[in-house]
C-alpha cells in the first residue's frame, strides 16, 4: 500500500528521489525504506537505495553486505559511482519471479558529515542516479537530533515520515513535519511504525503516553521471507 501511495506521489514529481526519515532514532525508517525498496524491485521497478545515515549506518546490516566503501567515497572523489554500487539479486520464497536492487552503502565515516552531504557534489551524484533508476531511496538521519536530514531535504523531491506509534510525542512529529516544510522539503506522507491493533481504542487519546509491545516469535533474520545475494559489483551493471 505503501509503495502504491507513494508511486502516485512519484508521477507528480520531476525527480524520483525520495528520502525516508523519523524525528528521532530508532523508529524503524532504515526497515521501512529498505522494505519499501523490496517491495518496488519487485513489482519490476528500477530502484536504488543510498544510506545516507554517515553518523549511524545500517542498512547494509539489513541486506548483509559490506560497507566497506560507499557513497562517502564517492562525494569525497576517492572511488567513482559504478564501484560503489552493489547490486542485490532477491528470490522470493513466495513467488517463481525474482528481482534485483542496487544498494549504496555509507562507506567509511567523515567529520563533517552535514557539510558534506550539503556539497554540490551530493546534488549532482542523486540527480545523476535518479536519470537511471525509476526511484532513488534515501535513508537519512532522524530529523531532530542533527541537521543533516535537511541538508538532504533540499536535494530530495520528498520525504516520507517514520513514526513509532505509542513512542514519538506528537510534538515531535509536528516540530519535524515543521521543520522539514520550513526547509521547502515537501512532505509525502507519514508512516505509522510499529502500530498494534490493540493500541487502535486510545493511540490517539494518549499518544505519546503508552508503550507497545513487540509480537512474540517470528525470525531473527530482516527479511526472513526473502533471500538477498550480494553481487558487489560483479553481476549485471545498467546503471553507472
Amino acid at each position: 500500500m505503501l509503495r502504491s501511495n507513494l508511486s502516485v506521489s512519484l508521477s507528480e514529481i520531476d525527480k524520483p528521489i525520495v528520502m525516508v526519515t523519523s524525528s528521532h532514532a530508532n523508529e524503524g525508517k532504515t526497515v521501512v525504506c529498505a522494505k519499501l525498496a523490496l517491495s518496488f524491485s519487485q513489482a519490476g521497478k528500477r530502484v536504488v537505495l543510498v544510506d545516507l545515515d554517515l553518523r549511524h549506518p545500517s542498512a547494509h546490516l539489513l541486506f548483509e553486505t559490506h560497507n566497506e566503501f560507499g557513497i562517502s567515497d564517492v562525494l569525497l572523489g576517492r572511488r567513482p559511482l559504478r564501484d560503489c554500487l552493489q547490486q542485490l539479486e532477491i528470490r522470493y520464497s513466495d513467488s517463481p519471479v525474482g528481482g534485483s536492487m542496487y544498494f549504496i552503502g555509507t562507506g567509511p565515516q567523515v567529520q563533517n558529515p552535514t557539510e558534506l552531504l550539503g556539497s554540490g557534489r551530493t546534488a549532482r551524484t542523486l540527480d545523476g542516479l535518479a536519470k537511471q533508476a525509476d526511484v532513488v531511496l534515501l535513508d537519512t538521519p532522524p530529523v531532530l537530533p542533527v541537521a543533516d536530514a535537511l541538508v538532504i531535504g533540499r536535494i530530495a523531491s520528498g520525504a516520507v515520515l517514520v513514526v513509532e506509534a505509542s513512542r514519538t510525542a506528537f510534538q515531535a512529529v509536528q516540530q519535524s513535519k515543521d521543520l522539514l516544510i520550513r526547509n521547502q522539503t515537501r512532505l509525502l506522507g507519514i508512516v505509522m511504525n510499529k502500530f498494534l491493533a490493540r493500541d487502535a481504542e486510545y493511540t490517539y487519546g494518549y499518544y505519546g503516553y503508552g508503550y507497545g509491545a513487540a509480537p512474540a516469535g517470528g525470525s531473527d533474520r530482516a527479511f526472513p521471507e526473502r533471500e538477498l545475494i550480494a553481487n558487489n559489483g560483479s553481476g549485471r551493471q545498467d546503471i553507472d
